[in-house]
């Protein structure tokens, strides 16, 4: 199993983490030998969130291969960073020039050398700053195909590297591959657009893995669907969605708090908030129902448990909406203490704007809890839809502030006339129980190989 982010890592790469922990342990008890070829804990960038008490849930019968990351590349883009930010010697500096646009605003203007070094440099992030990872793991993973026995090659991605390391090794040592794509690539909402040449040989590549793959496996039917209509030479068989699901074992029954008459409602939501998962417009429809409804604002808190990187400062925004009493931002814990947020909670906030085929695994956690979900998300998106068609939750357009707010009245009034604890749907949480989306994985897997030995 090729997989870039395994435990300790934690914060916002824990999604990838968490999938790939979970698919090893369970494929244990599926009767197979998984061997883990991933990152040494000192190699990780340092911005990763690195949350030791996730390598406790490792199973000790899971084979773990570390390697380093080859980092010249990385300083090769600081130095390009440096020269950036050092002064260019005056107003028509050749790396980046200051004009006003028609609205009188100054603007950055990229000279014609400015943006032929990016396209240049570039290169060293092709298909991500991860790239460096590629020779360590294709070498270690040669001497663990070996000694090992490996039968069956299963990357996961992003990084997408991870899927080269696997394209690589399967061409090497003749095994079938599995690749797991966890999000979009080329088609991702949340991609930087790099220079015309990155974007083509990032598409080259993408497709290269596609045809490369003997199985493509998708965590949900939306981004399925994508593949087989961008990819229509490949047969249909070839994709499947296999959506993420929950551990049982994260969620012991004992832990949850029982509601006291002097307790407030508490919508909780967990990760990171940056780019477009920006809560505003939530927050805006917060205090539109606290104004119309008329609630005392000691009765309602959110919590918003985990990193943030946004533009702008959040507890300022907070205090400019009179919200700064009812939000607790609270920063980023280890895996269980944030989950403790959650089992604590009278119902629990989904932050997934502009993306119309990724669904959140936090929304699986979500869902073995068995509590309201407020998931504002496209309304046609896969995870609107997700939590319409299994009845878990309330989704609503990010863009619609008044039925935003207006499903917070519901949920407070609901919670506030009956008991906290929502009786969900226990064939919904039995559905996305992760051991049974790993027997899933393990008939795949099973597939792939009788396919091999007959060819």
């Amino acid at each position: 199993m090729v997989a870039y982010f395994f435990p300790p890592v934690g914060g916002l790469a824990a999604a990838g983490s968490q999938r790939t922990l979970k698919f090893a342990k369970y494929l244990l008890r599926e009767e197979w030998n998984p061997v883990l070829l991933t990152v040494r804990e000192d190699a990780y960038e340092t911005y990763l969130e690195l949350d030791s008490t996730l390598l406790d849930r490792v199973p000790p019968e899971v084979k773990v291969v570390r390697t380093t990351v080859i980092r010249w590349l990385a300083r090769i883009l600081e130095l390009k960073n440096r020269l950036r930010a050092k002064p260019g010697g005056g107003e028509n500096s050749h790396r980046t020039a200051l004009a006003s646009n028609q609205e009188g605003q100054t603007v950055d203007v990229k000279t014609k050398y400015q943006k032929i070094k990016d396209s240049i440099t570039d290169l060293f992030e092709i298909p991500d700053g991860e790239i460096g990872w590629l020779l360590p793991a294709v070498f270690a993973g040669l001497r663990a195909v070996h000694r090992e026995g490996i039968g069956v090659i299963y990357s996961t991605g992003k990084p997408w590297t991870a899927h080269l390391v696997g394209l690589v090794l399967k061409k090497m040592t003749r095994r079938p591959l599995v690749t797991d794509f966890r999000d979009p690539w080329m088609t991702n909402p949340f991609r930087e657009e790099g220079s015309a040449l990155k974007n083509r040989l990032e598409a080259f590549l993408e497709k290269k893995v596609i045809e490369g793959s003997d199985v493509v496996i998708t965590n949900t039917i939306a981004l399925r669907e994508e593949f087989i209509k961008r990819f229509p030479l490949q047969s249909p068989d070839k994709f499947v969605a296999l959506l993420n699901g929950y551990d049982p074992d994260d969620f012991p029954i004992a832990s949850v708090k029982g509601k006291g008459p002097a307790d407030p409602f508490v919508l909780a939501h967990t990760g990171f908030l940056y780019g477009r998962r920006d809560p505003r417009n939530f927050l805006e429809a917060l205090a539109l129902f606290l104004k119309s409804a008329r609630i005392d604002r000691e009765k309602i808190r959110v919590v918003f448990v985990g990193s943030v990187e946004l533009p702008y400062d959040l507890n300022r925004y907070l205090n400019s909406c009179g919200l700064e009493r009812v939000v607790i931002l609270v920063p980023h814990l280890p895996y269980q203490e944030s989950l403790q947020y959650l089992i604590n909670a009278s119902a629990l906030l989904l932050l997934q704007p502009g993306t119309e085929t990724q669904v959140p695994s936090k929304l699986f956690e979500y869902v073995a809890l068995g509590k309201p979900i407020l998931a504002i998300s496209p309304r046609q998106g896969a995870t609107s839809t997700l939590v319409a068609e299994e009845g878990i939750g309330y989704p609503v357009d990010p863009d619609d502030i008044e039925s935003i707010a207006a499903v917070l009245k519901r949920m407070y009034l609901d919670w506030e006339r009956g008991p906290e604890t929502y009786s969900g749907n226990g064939h919904v949480r039995d559905k996305f129980n992760v051991k049974h989306t790993t027997a899933i994985l393990s008939r795949t897997l099973d597939r792939v190989i009788s396919a091999e030995a007959i060819n």
